[in-house]
């Protein structure tokens, strides 16, 4: 589902930086949903990173899977005004996203929109001018890092959120990909890519 949508009009092919949102962006408490927009709090160095891939040519596009509407501990009305404050604040310290894509689905429903599943990245594909050969996924889970290796995507796992433990219970997450300690680390090492 889309809860934000920037129109770019017919400008051109840019690669983008699929970004996960809880514990990559904004600060994630495990085994709690963020469920009142209030409560949204975005990592300290999240708005120079995004600042510095967006001079770079990267589209800033999120990627989020919201279990939680699923589970009923909030509505799809709720989720989409978390997404919108996420933009609205990201956008007053003058990073502006080009769009915010949410999975609603349980992991047991099979939805292809639910990361690992490449829905949410094919949905983005449809609106925007993307050279996918040259984007990156960010996250801090599993879930993302699979999600970049379905479609041949680089891929940088933050040690922000979930990344931390990620590692340390599944150590080969690391191989082959970048891990750094947060966002504005990740931002330096795409930098470097240029």
């Amino acid at each position: 589902m889309i809860a934000y949508l920037r129109k770019n009009g017919k400008d051109m092919k840019r690669p983008a930086v699929f970004l996960d949102r809880d514990g990559t962006i904004v600060y994630d408490r495990p085994g709690h949903y963020l469920t009142d927009p209030e409560r949204l709090r975005i990592y300290k160095g999240a708005f120079q990173a995004l600042k510095i891939m967006s001079a770079l040519g990267y589209r800033l596009i999120v990627v989020t899977n919201q279990a939680g509407i699923g589970r009923g501990y909030m509505t799809l009305k709720t989720s989409v005004a978390i997404n919108l404050k996420l933009r609205r604040d990201l956008a007053a310290k003058g990073v502006f996203l080009d769009g915010i894509y949410f999975c609603p689905h349980l992991p047991d429903e099979g939805c292809a929109c639910r990361k690992p599943g490449p829905g949410l990245i094919k949905e983005a594909l449809k609106h925007h001018r993307i050279d996918l050969s040259r984007s990156v996924v960010i996250g801090d889970k599993t879930c993302d890092m699979k999600l970049a290796d379905s479609l041949g995507l680089a891929s940088i796992l933050v040690k922000t959120g979930h990344g931390r433990s990620e590692l340390r219970k599944r150590p080969g997450l690391a191989g082959g990909r970048a891990v750094k300690k947060g966002l504005l680390e990740a931002a330096a090492w795409i930098k470097g890519l240029g």
